[in-house]
């Protein structure tokens, strides 16, 4: 099966070359097609006040849009014949409602799921343990037979300090961060404002940041028409494949 790889964070992130490796590694054809640079945080934000380009940089696919038009081009012109889209891995999670609708890593793999390919998005707690992102990768491959029907796209989070389980997560966090403006004036003399704030440290039992934050599992969510919907099969099989101590899914 041919299988699309691509991302939020462009070319040069560190996660992308053995992200690529270990899905090889199970004997799939790999094409990556990523945005020619960053684009964290722009959801499926699409381009349509320019033209789309594209061109080659060594084994890559660089397009100068966003994640979703990077899959479009994918699955439009590029590898129209592919059979599922893997975007990421993220450097760094998405947990949260926020986080979650408005990642690119995540609005890359909606995008393929409106385009009816099963899509799978994929993030890493910064600091996170590699080989552990490819254990996930190769499980997650193992488990697909099926597992991603009635869902538009997958979003996965593995954490820096995995404490062993695979959850299942059917609520988003509303709120994960304390977030305000600061404001400052430049050095000409113009005003500006920084959005920022501190990680809250307690979450609802059952959303994604209690999972995540709290018990330091590996998160499973699925996102279909009407919002957060069961990917609770993928989970299991994945669970069971990379030796979790507690599955709830």
């Amino acid at each position: 099966m041919k299988v699309v790889v691509t991302n939020d964070d462009g070319p040069d992130t560190p996660f992308l070359r053995p992200f690529v490796e270990a899905v090889k590694s199970l004997g799939y054809d790999v094409v990556v097609v990523i945005p020619e640079r960053p684009r964290s945080a722009a959801g499926l934000a699409r381009t349509y006040h320019k033209p789309l380009r594209v061109r080659r940089q060594g084994d890559y696919y660089l397009v100068n849009g966003y994640p979703a038009d990077a899959v479009f081009m994918a699955l439009k012109l590029i590898a129209p014949d592919a059979g599922l889209v893997i975007s990421g891995v993220n450097v760094g999670e998405n947990i949260g409602l926020e986080a979650t609708y408005g990642s690119g890593t995540v609005g890359a793999a909606l995008q393929a799921g409106i385009l009816g390919v099963p899509a799978v998005a994929m993030s890493m707690e910064v600091g996170g343990d590699v080989g552990l992102m490819r254990r996930v990768v190769e499980a997650l491959l193992r488990s697909l037979n099926g597992a991603l029907q009635g869902v538009l796209a997958v979003s996965i989070n593995i954490p820096r300090d995995w404490g062993g389980g695979v959850y299942c997560a059917r609520k988003l966090a509303r709120g994960v961060y304390n977030e305000r403006l600061y404001d400052g004036v430049d050095p000409r003399g113009e005003k500006f404002y920084w959005r920022w704030g501190p990680r809250r440290e307690v979450f609802e039992e059952g959303t994604d940041a209690y999972y995540f934050y709290g018990l330091r599992g590996i998160t499973v969510l699925g996102i279909g028409e009407s919002g957060i919907v069961s990917a609770g099969k993928l989970g299991r099989s994945l669970g069971a494949l990379i030796g979790a101590k507690i599955i709830s899914c």
